[in-house]
C-alpha cells in the first residue's frame, strides 16, 4: 500500500483502536460488517467515487454515511467517514483497508474474549487442511459451476463443527474474497495478522527430516535476534530436500538445504 494510503489506514486504525477496546468480544459482529462493507464497495465499484481526490472529504463521507446509515452499526459507518476522508492513491487501497481492518477487529474480540491464539491455530489448521488436499481446496475456488454462496455453505459444512465463531467468518471471508493465491493465500493473510497482533512473526521452515525439540529452540533465537520479534516456527518436511533447513519469513528466503547447495554447484559447473 502506498504512503498516502497507508497513513490514511494508520489514522483511521488509530481513531478506531478505543471503539474495539469498548466493544470487547462483541468485535466480531462489528469486523463481520466491515468486511460486507468490503465486499459491497468492491461489488459496487464504489471505491472510485469514495476515494475519488476531486470531490471534498466532507462530501466522500456523507456519501459514506447515505450508502451504509440504517444498514450496519454507526460505529461502523463512522469508520468508512473517517477512512474517506484520507488520501487513497488507488481506490482499491480502500477495500484492501477495510479488509484487514475487518479482520483485525473479528481478532480483536477474539483476544478480548482470550481465544486469539485458539483462533490463529484453527486458521493455520484450515490452511495445512487445504494445502494437502488439491480436490477441496479446487471445490471451494471460484467456478463458474458453482456459486460464492454454494463455496461458503460448503465450507462451513467440512468445517465449521471444528471451528469457533471468530474463525469460521474468518474462513467465510477467505472463500468470498477472490485473490490470487485462492483461500490459502487468504487463510494465510488471517493467521499473519492474528500473530502480528501477538507481537509474532510467522516463520516457515521446512526441513528434510522432523527438527528436535532443541533445534528448534536454537533456530528461533536466531531468527528473533535477526528479526527483532518473538517468532512462530510453522513446520514441515520435504524430504526431496535431502538435508537441512529452509526458512521463510515475510519475503525473505533462508535456504541452507543440500539439495539448494547441490543446485548451486550444478549452476558454477554448467556457468
Amino acid at each position: 500500500m502506498n504512503t498516502g494510503s497507508a497513513a490514511s489506514k494508520a489514522q483511521a486504525r488509530s481513531a478506531w483502536e478505543p471503539v474495539l477496546h469498548q466493544a470487547g468480544q462483541g468485535a466480531l459482529e462489528l469486523g463481520e460488517q466491515i468486511l460486507a462493507v468490503a465486499h459491497l464497495i468492491a461489488s459496487g465499484s464504489l471505491s472510485g467515487p469514495l476515494t475519488s481526490p476531486g470531490r471534498s472529504p466532507q462530501d466522500k463521507a456523507a456519501l459514506a454515511s447515505r450508502l451504509l446509515s440504517g444498514r450496519v452499526d454507526g460505529r461502523v459507518v463512522d469508520l468508512l467517514a473517517a477512512l474517506v476522508r484520507g488520501r487513497w492513491s488507488k481506490p482499491v487501497d480502500l477495500v484492501h483497508a477495510l479488509h484487514d481492518l475487518g479482520i483485525e477487529t473479528i481478532l480483536a474480540g477474539a483476544r478480548a474474549g482470550g481465544t486469539l491464539e485458539q483462533v490463529e491455530q484453527e486458521v493455520f489448521a484450515v490452511h495445512n487442511l487445504l494445502a494437502g488436499d488439491r480436490e477441496l481446496r479446487l471445490a471451494l475456488e471460484p467456478s463458474k459451476r458453482t456459486t460464492v454462496e454454494r463455496r461458503v455453505a460448503l465450507a462451513h459444512q467440512v468445517f465449521g463443527p471444528s471451528l469457533s465463531s471468530s474463525a469460521l467468518s474468518l474462513l467465510t471471508w477467505s472463500v468470498r474474497h477472490e485473490t490470487e493465491g485462492g483461500v490459502p493465500r487468504n487463510l494465510r493473510r488471517v493467521a499473519e495478522l492474528a500473530a502480528s497482533l501477538q507481537h509474532r512473526t510467522i516463520a516457515d521452515v521446512t526441513s528434510a527430516l522432523p527438527l528436535s525439540t532443541q533445534q528448534q529452540a536454537r533456530l528461533e533465537r536466531i531468527l528473533e535476534e535477526r528479526l527483532g520479534t518473538q517468532v512462530e516456527l510453522h513446520l514441515a518436511i520435504d524430504p526431496e530436500l535431502i538435508g537441512g533447513v529452509r526458512v521463510s519469513v515475510r519475503d525473505l528466503v533462508i535456504d541452507y538445504t543440500v539439495r539448494s547447495s547441490l543446485e548451486g554447484a550444478r549452476t558454477q559447473l554448467v556457468g
